[in-house]
């Protein structure tokens, strides 16, 4: 994939919406990761994961759109599963602080541990946050 360029496409994981992106979320490429967003949103599911497993940078746009996202689908910390392991997003996301109101993880959950509220992979540390072990 060429700098610059972003791919996104929706799946189901155990029944759970999944946005998966490969590539750049910034103002060039943002409107196709916020379609994106819209149309799971728009079948108000309970929660929603966003497989950034690939995604080597993302802007305040990008960052923005996942805050609204948990806004939309509800208040909920766990209501949204960020999955990546990307330095420069995980770094983004510690920065800005939505590490503290979206669950962020390395690995795809599995389906028992988002209905418990855990995640494999990830402790909890004492402020509610989750890091990577």
């Amino acid at each position: 994939m060429r700098r610059g360029e972003l791919k996104v496409w929706i799946e189901a994981w155990d029944q759970t919406p999944v946005i998966r992106a490969e590539g750049e979320v910034d103002l060039g490429t943002v409107d196709a990761f916020r379609q994106a967003v819209s149309e799971v949103v728009c079948q108000q599911p309970a929660s929603v994961i966003f497989d950034l497993r690939q995604v080597t940078f993302m802007d305040s746009s990008g960052l923005g759109i996942l805050m609204s996202t948990r806004k939309r689908v509800g208040a909920d910390r766990s209501s949204v599963l960020v999955v990546t392991r990307q330095p420069t997003l995980l770094s983004s996301l510690s920065i800005t602080g939505l590490d503290r109101y979206l669950l962020v993880a390395p690995e795809p959950p599995v389906a028992a541990s988002l209905s418990t509220g855990g995640v494999p992979g990830a402790d909890q540390d004492s402020q509610g946050g989750v890091g990577l072990t």
